[in-house]
């Protein structure tokens, strides 16, 4: 792991990114999902955790809302082809899952941050997505790139997964490319299939079974990172291709409505987004133009844009892809790819202002020595 820390200055302009990106989108899986709720966060801080898709290795910093990132001992490697990573709920473990050798890989979570490999489960097919329920026990992974399934897996105490049941078709064959999130009552799972340009819903039962899609909505092109509000009101989804966001009011059985005024610009290629705890702010990386898409979340469902905020203003080309939001709500992470750096992913923290608006933390630009930030590449996680 290498890491080198520079300050950076500039406004929130746009710039139309590098094409070698733009290849790179065309020929990488695009991104994944949305990255599980953090545990509460501590005086102490959190854990960052960034891994690249092109690239064999898990950097991990301690970290806070005020100081600077500082790096974690040791570097795993799980593999190349790296597109998913997800903590559990808790903080306590960290799961990857590399596609060159499908397998879902635990490490436990120290005291320090440092990460311990336990015992793996292979997979029965290309791994996508990882999602963890609310409780802690019960996981999703998502396999295959057209003939998807839903593989249920159950956590044990010590972190080692294994099958719970027999996994679920998404029932087309051209479902695949699936990213997903569980409501916060646990008792649906979404799902984002890209290539049918839709939103699937499935059941969860009590012991963490998945019933057929129950439900099919359709969405822009190649949706991805379906994610739902701290109070379960409502579902968003990225749309990739379209560069916009549908939006969705979710109902007491999980079934789902489109907001008015759906779908919401954003930049070119969104990403992996966050919300702050409150459900007020919902923020959008755009993979393929130089801003965070920023959002005030009304009530409604409906989302008003805010100020897009500059990723690096003084790095042409180095955009965000994914981002977490810091257990208090004051603070948003972000990583990009840097192309003048062989596609080096950088590591940036944004304030998040009474109004919603961010504001870039010069004094944070920390290079991860991982590359190609596409997918689910930043997990964090409160420190113990």
């Amino acid at each position: 792991m290498t890491s080198d820390s520079t300050s950076t200055g500039g406004s929130g302009t746009r710039r139309a990114r590098a094409g070698w990106i733009l290849a790179v989108a065309a020929t990488v899986l695009p991104g994944l999902t949305a990255t599980a709720q953090p545990a509460a966060a501590t005086a102490a801080g959190y854990h960052i955790y960034a891994h690249g898709f092109l690239s064999d290795g898990v950097a991990g910093y301690s970290a806070s809302d005020t100081d600077q990132p500082t790096p974690i001992r040791g570097t795993p490697t799980p593999g190349a082809l790296n597109w998913p990573q997800a903590p559990t709920p808790d903080g306590r473990f960290l799961f990857v899952a590399p596609a060159s050798d499908p397998r879902l890989i635990p490490y436990a979570i120290g005291a320090d941050g440092e990460l311990t490999e336990g015992k793996a489960l292979a997979l029965p097919d290309v791994p996508v997505d990882i999602i963890f329920a609310p409780n802690n026990r019960d996981a999703f992974v998502l396999v295959g790139l057209q003939n998807a399934r839903v593989v249920p897996v159950r956590i044990g105490a010590d972190g080692t997964p294994s099958l719970n049941g027999s996994s679920v078709p998404f029932g087309e064959s051209l479902d695949g490319v699936a990213s997903g999130t569980v409501s916060p009552d646990g008792k649906q799972l979404y799902v984002a299939s890209l290539l049918p340009r839709q939103l699937l819903v499935f059941d969860i039962g009590a012991d963490g079974s998945v019933s057929p899609a129950r439900q099919r909505v359709s969405t822009g092109m190649n949706p991805i990172y379906p994610r739902v509000t701290p109070d379960g009101r409502h579902v968003y989804v990225v749309n990739e291709i379209s560069g916009s966001v549908s939006g969705f009011t979710r109902a007491q059985d999980g079934s789902l409505s489109e907001i008015g005024g759906s779908p919401f610009a954003t930049g070119m290629l969104p990403h992996v987004t966050s919300i702050t705890p409150d459900g007020r702010f919902l923020y959008v990386p755009n993979m393929g133009s130089g801003h965070i898409s920023s959002f005030a979340v009304e009530p409604s469902g409906v989302l008003t844009p805010l100020p897009d905020i500059a990723f690096a203003p003084d790095k042409p080309g180095t955009f965000a892809e994914s981002s977490v939001m810091a257990p208090s709500g004051e603070v948003l992470w972000a990583l990009g790819t840097d192309p003048l750096r062989g596609g080096e992913e950088i590591l940036r923290r944004f304030r998040v202002g009474p109004d919603g608006v961010l504001d870039l933390d010069e004094s944070v630009s920390v290079y991860t020595g991982t590359y190609v930030a596409d997918g689910r590449t930043l997990s964090l996680v409160a420190r113990r």
